[in-house]
């Protein structure tokens, strides 16, 4: 979003898991009990709200149906918040790559 000196203001990025964890801490819901609505074990929902391990479609739709949390917007948080890790994490094993490795074509001007 652009701010009056137009600049880009960033925000913080969540991942689907804190609001997993959001949900389950307002109703109280247990890890092995959503674990069994969701038909997955409860070391794979231990691992997703420790950010170990993210949602994927199937799962996506199974929380909607159980939680009533949108799919998409669980799929856009997760997807979002890879991203910025990704952005955040520098290139490593630079051997071996060609010289023009991330090199930007003349016409990028981003």
């Amino acid at each position: 979003m652009l701010h009056r000196e137009n600049e880009i203001k960033k925000y913080h990025t969540t991942s689907a898991a804190d609001l997993i964890r959001e949900t389950m801490n307002y109703y109280k819901i247990t890890q092995t009990d959503l674990a069994d609505r969701l038909g997955v074990s409860q070391k794979h929902i231990s691992e997703i709200l420790q950010k170990k391990r993210f949602i994927n479609e199937n799962l996506a739709l199974r929380i909607e149906a159980v939680m009533g949390i949108s799919s998409i917007l669980l799929l856009n948080l997760d997807s979002n918040f890879k991203l910025r890790l990704a952005k955040e994490t520098p290139v490593q094993d630079m051997k071996n790559k060609s010289d023009k490795f991330l090199k930007r074509y003349d016409w990028v001007t981003v």
